[in-house]
This record gives structure tokens, sequence and C-alpha cells, in this order.
């Protein structure tokens, strides 16, 4: 049976932000910075944990449960932790042996 699981993870940031930056900086990773094929990102107001299993990335931030105050912030990132983590074991055997397949879109400059 498929397993996804949720990681609270709770940042002191460098600076005061907003929760609109700090959710506009996470969408802008997930699209087009070499990140991408690692962080994902919803702002599905149902999300359930159903919704992530088969996924790829190592995390989908999920925007609704986001929470910024100040300096902090709480961030609740879904993962499925058997097909999700088994495709980020392969992505990186294949960086350490230098095995690298175009992605598609490429990285926005």
């Amino acid at each position: 049976m498929p397993d996804v699981s949720i990681a609270i993870l709770s940042l002191t940031l460098g600076r005061e932000a907003t929760r609109d930056e700090v959710l506009d900086h996470l969408r802008e990773v997930s699209l087009t910075s070499p990140l991408r094929r690692q962080i994902d990102f919803t702002s599905a107001p149902d999300a359930v944990s159903n919704d992530f299993i088969g996924s790829r990335h190592a995390s989908i931030v999920d925007a609704g449960a986001t929470k910024v105050d100040g300096d902090s912030a709480i961030l609740y990132l879904w993962y499925d932790n058997e097909f999700g983590y088994s495709c980020q074991v392969i992505r990186v055997v294949q960086y350490v042996s230098g095995v690298e397949y175009p992605t598609y879109p490429a990285v926005a400059v």
C-alpha cells in the first residue's frame, strides 16, 4: 500500500518576511530553480496525503498550511516515502555517477 507522510519544518528566517513572500519564493523555486526536481508546490485548499501518492519529488510544499510570523515560518511538506524516496535515491546515484538526462522545461534564466 502506498505511503505518504508529512514533515513539519519550523524555520527561523534570516529576516522578517510575509507569508506571501515565503510562498512566492517557494513556488518560484519549485518551478524554475535547479531544485525543481526535488521541491514541488501545491496551493490546493483540500490537499490530503492520497493526492501525493506517486510523487517523484522529495517534498511538496503545502501552501495552505504554511504559517509565517515575523522571522519564523512553519512549513508542511508532503512526501511519498516509498516511490518518492526511491526516485530521489536514483537521482543521487545519477548525480554521483555523472549521468544526466535532459529535463523539460529547461530552467529559465
